[in-house]
């Protein structure tokens, strides 16, 4: 007979070897594993959790909550059972356990996997059928697709220089990577503009060089791109932003590929750019693929 326990820092190899077991198309590493975990800035002990029989995990399940829009929601971040597969008994009983303690928390709306900032994937492959057909029975309704895209950084040229030289001489845009006596400017523009991704910005000045690329006008901040700052080391780029008054002028395409460009000097192969919203941005900016469709899934708690 097993039971649930809280999920320890040196458990994280066994739920890896675990999670990529049942997950086929997503294998993760420890690191990643633990950054999903323990670095998350919401991270709440009860609900990270796992399934134990005979000294040995089963099943483990990782949640939070945060209020978000004016709703208090939790959100299933990771879920993994050895029956998965086949929709087994330890599954359900690992899922509704990890609901009951969001529930019991007296959260509106749980979500499944999407867990923004710090998300591993921005929702779940539909070709998971096991676990499709249980938040189907279980009352989650299906919202959107997210999209992500790949792009080639082995055979592409993400030169800027041309473009940087002209807004600098007819617009008075500096671009440039960000430096730490830059952070109080970044992180203003960040709380007026992008306050959701500000935990994201911030683990670029933990690195070097500072994964972060931005446009100057006027001493204020007015566009910016990152990479590195979430699932670190896989090539994952973003997030992007400009000011609503500095669109149009090509900001975004510069500071994109100025990341792309580092990623290729760091001598990675590919970049994923995750939860795209505009596709066609990507494809003719820096011919980005549409790679993979993840399904999004909530529920609403009466």
């Amino acid at each position: 007979m097993g039971n649930f326990q809280l999920i320890q820092k040196d458990d994280v190899r066994e739920l890896t070897k675990l999670f990529n077991h049942v997950f086929t198309y997503d294998q993760i590493t420890p690191e990643l594993m633990h950054e999903k975990i323990f670095d998350e800035d919401f991270f709440l002990e009860p609900a990270n959790i796992k399934y134990v029989e005979d000294g040995i995990i089963m099943a483990f399940a990782s949640g939070y909550i945060r209020v978000y829009k004016g709703k208090k929601t939790g959100w299933i971040k990771l879920i993994a059972a050895s029956d998965q597969k086949s929709r087994g008994p330890i599954l359900e009983k690992t899922f509704n356990k990890i609901e009951n303690i969001l529930i019991d928390r007296d959260v509106k709306l749980i979500r499944f996997m999407d867990s923004f900032p710090n998300y591993f994937r921005p929702g779940i492959d539909p070709r998971y059928t096991s676990l499709i057909s249980l938040l189907h029975d279980w009352g989650y309704e299906k919202r959107r697709d997210n999209v992500n895209m790949i792009a080639d950084l082995e055979n592409n040229n993400f030169a800027t220089e041309s473009e940087e030289e002209n807004l600098r001489n007819k617009e008075q845009i500096i671009i440039k990577r960000a430096g730490s006596n830059d952070q109080n400017l970044v992180m203003e523009f960040m709380k007026d503009k992008f306050s959701v991704w500000i935990s994201e910005v911030r683990k670029a000045y933990e690195q070097k060089p500072i994964p972060l690329h931005i446009a100057i006008k006027n001493d204020k901040v007015i566009a910016f791109s990152a990479h590195n700052c979430n699932n670190i080391g896989t090539g994952w780029f973003g997030p992007m932003g400009t000011s609503p008054e500095a669109r149009g002028k090509g900001l975004g395409a510069i500071l994109l590929k100025r990341c792309l460009r580092d990623m290729q000097t760091a001598g990675l192969k590919k970049s994923i750019i995750p939860w795209v919203g505009p596709i066609g941005f990507y494809y003719q900016k820096v011919g980005a693929e549409v790679h993979r469709v993840f399904w999004n899934y909530q529920k609403e708690i009466l």
